[in-house]
């Protein structure tokens, strides 16, 4: 590591730059240093599902424990450092000459050059989290040079790595494992079963217009229906499948890379997931049976795409994969489903066909209002609005908006909107009329969440209204936060006395709006307190102070959460 130039503490270059640097064609074939010492266990894939979005890594178990060397993939740049409390905590990208980024997360510690660089920056702005691009003119890295150590900061749920590779032009994740690597894989995809859905207004499964399940088993080489079970179906029907892959070596349950299916020896639908940009991720919601997924946490795909899902990894024919019953016809479904090593299960299952069913009175039940996905839709009542823009469904939705009294909110009444089991993928807005509240402190949105537990849902006041910014359908309504976060020195030595201390550890947590913001001085003099938000701590490492010299010293904590409510805490200690 060299040639670090601290001029980059004055300036941050734009993403236009950064892009246009390396806007080059990344290769097909790619033998990159493997970014640590041994090959462990995968324990997330590329493209595995996730909450709300697709995985845009893969996950390397470091088996349990922090601080293994990470090593650079290739000769490149260091183009962007990110530290934040969440996402991918301590995270590098190293941006390489073959028109590739390499990404390395959840790191527990940089290396030493980078380290110092990073707190610089952390004091020169005055924050612990940072995001930071520079250019190929600044940071040389080389091949297989110690970047940083494992970790498990940020959003991580335990110790490991997150790797990444990018098209550096664009950003788009591709999959680390489509190039030369090390890691072992000789196990098949394992196919649970399928499920097949009704689209159609007359459609039905077995005579009914609801979606039915059918497990799956393995035998002779393949994959087969539990008892090869006799499947009549009506009208437009879509089908899903209920699929895993797992690694040599680990029960750990990861991603698919593939999945066709051919009906009649018609390809109908194709799934690839070597890569895809963020701006699409989000349509993993529609990709999955997102009710499903909800209600019972299974993971189902889908096999048919919605009208309104624009992500770019999908084949299909002109019905996107919806499939016509007609009457007489039997259909022969075919199932291929890949990992990214090539590893193949094989599914073949049979429909007939019967007659449709009659429509009349068939959607009644799912709701009173229809709203068109391809439009903008607006509710209005008693002062209550929901506003949703064009295409925040996948596809046309059939529902309920309704207001009930409930002795909870602070104006009497919960709003639900649609129901949770329907995805939306943009941002709306719900606002609740304040006339009836006068004192405004501490008001914030609340959505009821598992076990009508209430759950903070932000919010702001907005002329003669509360807003909610919601992503999800559900039950809202407007209550108040006036309790302070907690904060707290932990285990502190006698008489603060942390002379043969290397660190100050300090509670932060509030448990309804969260911590907002925090910040700490020692001697009147901003101070760097690393933010572990999982753990609820605050950390500063003493021999990051610059300032700091031996003798007494005054430190002020002040912390505020989501609802605005303040804490603090000062006190004097040695060191």
């Amino acid at each position: 590591m060299h040639r670090i130039h601290y001029l980059i503490l004055s300036s941050v270059l734009s993403v236009i730059q950064f892009f246009n640097l390396a806007a080059q064609k990344a290769p097909s074939q790619w033998h990159y240093h493997f970014p640590l010492d041994e090959v462990t266990n995968v324990s997330g894939s590329f493209g595995e599902i996730r909450s709300n979005h697709f995985h845009s890594g893969v996950d390397f178990t470091t088996k349990g424990k922090t601080g293994w060397p990470v090593y650079a993939a290739d000769n490149g740049y260091l183009s962007r450092i990110a530290v934040s409390p969440g996402g991918f905590g301590k995270a590098l990208y190293i941006s390489h000459p073959n028109g590739l980024t390499t990404v390395y997360g959840h790191l527990d510690a940089f290396s030493e050059p980078i380290d110092s660089l990073v707190t610089a920056l952390q004091y020169e702005r005055e924050s612990f989290s940072i995001n930071e691009y520079f250019t190929s003119e600044q940071i040389d890295v080389s091949k297989g040079e110690i970047i940083g150590f494992s970790g498990n900061s940020g959003s991580s749920g335990g110790p490991h790595l997150h790797f990444e590779v990018r098209e550096t032009a664009g950003q788009r994740p591709v999959d680390p494992l489509m190039f030369p690597n090390p890691v072992k894989d000789d196990i098949r995809p394992h196919i649970a079963g399928v499920k097949i859905y009704p689209l159609s207004a007359d459609a039905a499964i077995n005579g009914k217009h609801e979606a039915r399940y059918f497990p799956a088993v393995f035998y002779d080489g393949a994959f087969h229906l539990k008892h090869n079970p006799d499947i009549p179906a009506s009208g437009t029907i879509g089908i899903g499948i209920d699929v895993v892959d797992y690694y040599t070596g680990s029960w750990r349950e990861c991603g698919v890379h593939r999945i066709d299916l051919k009906v009649d020896d018609r390809e109908v639908y194709s799934f690839v997931i070597d890569g895809f940009f963020f701006h699409n991720t989000r349509f993993v919601n529609s990709h999955i049976d997102y009710a499903e997924k909800v209600t019972s946490g299974r993971t189902i795909q889908k096999s048919f795409v919605d009208p309104y899902n624009h992500n770019d990894v999908y084949v299909t024919d002109e019905s996107r994969g919806e499939i016509q019953m007609i009457p007489g016809d039997t259909k022969h479904l075919s199932y291929v489903v890949k990992d990214i090593s090539g590893n193949e299960s094989l599914l073949n299952f049979k429909i007939h066909a019967e007659k449709a069913l009659t429509t009349s009175g068939s959607l009644d039940k799912n709701g009173n209002i229809y709203i068109d996905a391809s439009q903008p839709f607006t509710f209005r009542q008693n002062g209550y609005v929901v506003g949703f823009d064009k295409e925040s469904f996948y596809r046309d939705v059939r529902g309920d908006i309704n207001i009930r009294k409930s002795f909870v909110s602070l104006t009497g009444a919960v709003i639900t909107v649609l129901d949770k089991t329907i995805p939306v993928h943009k941002t709306f807005e719900i606002k609740i009329p304040l006339d009836s509240i006068n004192n405004k402190t501490g008001l914030c949105g609340a959505k009821f969440g598992n076990n009508h537990r209430l759950e903070y849902a932000g919010g702001r006041i907005e002329d003669a209204h509360f807003v909610i910014s919601a992503r999800e359908c559900g039950e809202y309504l407007l209550t108040r936060d006036t309790v302070p976060p907690e904060i707290s020195v932990i285990n502190p030595p006698q008489s603060m006395d942390y002379s043969s201390r290397n660190e100050i550890v300090v509670k932060i947590k509030d448990e309804f709006s969260g911590i907002a913001s925090y910040d700490a001085t020692i001697d009147g003099r901003w101070s760097l307190f690393e933010y572990d938000a999982k753990n609820d701590r605050i950390i500063c490492n003493l021999k990051k102070v610059p300032f700091l010299e031996k003798g007494t010293h005054r430190l002020v904590i002040a912390i505020t959460d989501g609802a605005g409510n303040p804490g603090k805490i000062e006190t004097r200690f040695r060191y």
